[in-house]
């Protein structure tokens, strides 16, 4: 065992380090895998005492089948309900914290959107914890009410909203989301019912059976909803937006609906393992959660975020064993199998009543920015523009795309049917910088960034 330098530690947990690493790699043979590590690693993090199993990626012949949640939960459990998350900082690796759960701060205002983020919250050492939709894929989020599990989904769904995504929301008791029940981004109207809301499944599954019938429209086979947007922009046609599906209270409404083997149960596990294809992010969200109902959904789930729940039961089922024992004083305080602790990031539902009343969302700091100077050069945006604001090109597009959609830029036959930003985008910009907007403003900071 490689113990890393300037690291003081005591034989006992040098010695509970030794039986942890005996212990993984018959858990890996028991799942039929190989015990493919290449080093085991003793080290310190911000005041953390961690140990690293480094797996060898050459001896790993399916990467997924050691990375699934289940996995996960197993080693835990099998480790005394002891951690385990991902690290795949340097290749991949199996991390377990040997030291007490650290401390992190009651509350972290959200920072603001970001394209191309989902901003989540803070880890323990202070950074963001933050990926992209693709990298994100399926969510499994636990918590009893007061916890934070509202304030999450309404945070997803808000930044869904700044890069105009489309939503399919269930909301059974009506709490999560009815600010957003007239909201024009709903594919379907959001479901209460387990009708509605194997109904609102089964819309989200048709759409996966038209964009299956689109990407086989366009050369290259993409696999991925960036790969099909890429393709398709260059041939000049329009991108597909994302596709977020929030089952809030999912355990209940499935076994009001029949159980683990009923007409939701298997359409929500054929949406899963479809979705992510076709740029579908599946959040499945409840206070409780059986063995026997997240068990279908368990390995296509990429991250599991679980606030406090009522039972070590409910903790275990998700993988986040620990988080029964969260303190009922701290919302927002989550344990992931993924990133471990995160205090997520806290919006004021205010801002997606504003949102439901018709009022847009924020501008992502980027846009704000490209607004900025085209409002400098007298609203007149292009590809080129954007490209020399610092742009890719598929950026560009589906940038500019997402602009004419939600009304910001229109062509104006009068010059050269060219684009230009509209008044909708000007009061947008105003809004944020608290300054006229008026073409021929020089771009400035605008506004904090909140980090």
């Amino acid at each position: 065992m490689d113990v890393g330098m300037g690291v003081q530690i005591s034989k006992g947990k040098l010695r509970e380090a030794e039986a942890i690493a005996r212990r993984m790699p018959a858990t890996l043979e028991r799942r039929g895998l190989r015990p493919a590590f290449a080093e085991w690693i003793l080290t310190q993090d911000a005041g953390m005492l961690w140990l690293f199993g480094v797996l060898d990626l050459q001896r790993v012949e399916k990467l997924e089948q050691y990375t699934g949640a289940s996995l996960l939960h197993h080693l835990s459990t099998d480790l005394g309900g002891r951690p385990v998350y991902l690290s795949n900082s340097s290749g991949l690796r199996y991390a377990v914290l040997l030291s007490p759960p650290p401390a992190l701060p009651g509350q972290v205002d959200f920072p603001g959107a970001r394209r191309g983020e989902v901003r989540l919250g803070r880890h323990y050492t202070g950074a963001p914890v933050s990926v992209s939709w693709e990298r994100l894929g399926h969510l499994l989020v636990a918590g009893m009410t007061g916890s934070g599990k509202s304030t999450l989904l309404r945070v997803l769904v808000y930044q869904a909203l700044t890069e105009g995504a489309r939503l399919v929301l269930a909301d059974r008791d009506n709490r999560t989301f009815p600010m957003l029940a007239q909201h024009p981004a709903l594919l379907t109207p959001i479901a209460q019912t387990p009708e509605e809301v194997l109904h609102c499944v089964e819309t989200a599954l048709g759409a996966c059976d038209h964009r299956a019938a689109a990407y086989g429209q366009v050369g290259g086979f993409p696999d991925t909803l960036e790969e099909y947007n890429a393709l398709v922009v260059g041939e000049g046609g329009s991108p597909l937006p994302r596709l977020l599906v929030v089952l809030d209270e999912f355990n209940a409404t499935v076994v009001a609906a029949g159980g683990a083997n009923g007409a939701l149960a298997r359409a929500v596990a054929e949406l899963g393992w479809r979705g992510r294809k076709f740029g579908l992010n599946l959040v499945f969200a409840a206070q409780d959660f059986t063995k026997a109902i997240v068990g279908r959904v368990r390995d296509q789930v990429g991250a599991a975020v679980c606030f406090r729940v009522r039972n070590a039961d409910t903790a275990r089922a998700v993988s986040c064993p620990d988080a029964a024992r969260i303190a009922a004083g701290r919302p927002g305080l989550a344990l992931t199998d993924r990133w471990g602790p995160v205090q997520t990031y806290y919006l004021d539902k205010r801002v997606l009543i504003d949102v439901g009343q018709g009022r847009t969302v924020a501008l992502p700091e980027d846009e704000l920015r490209i607004a900025q100077h085209a409002n400098a050069q007298g609203g007149k945006v292009t590809l080129g523009d954007l490209r020399a604001w610092g742009l890719g090109k598929n950026e560009a597009a589906r940038l500019l795309e997402d602009w004419r959609l939600r009304g910001w830029v229109a062509k104006d036959p009068a010059r050269h049917n060219a684009h230009f930003v509209t008044e909708k985008l000007l009061g947008l910009v105003a809004r944020e910088t608290g300054k006229p907007g008026k073409r021929g403003e020089t771009p400035g900071n605008g506004r904090e960034t909140g980090e």
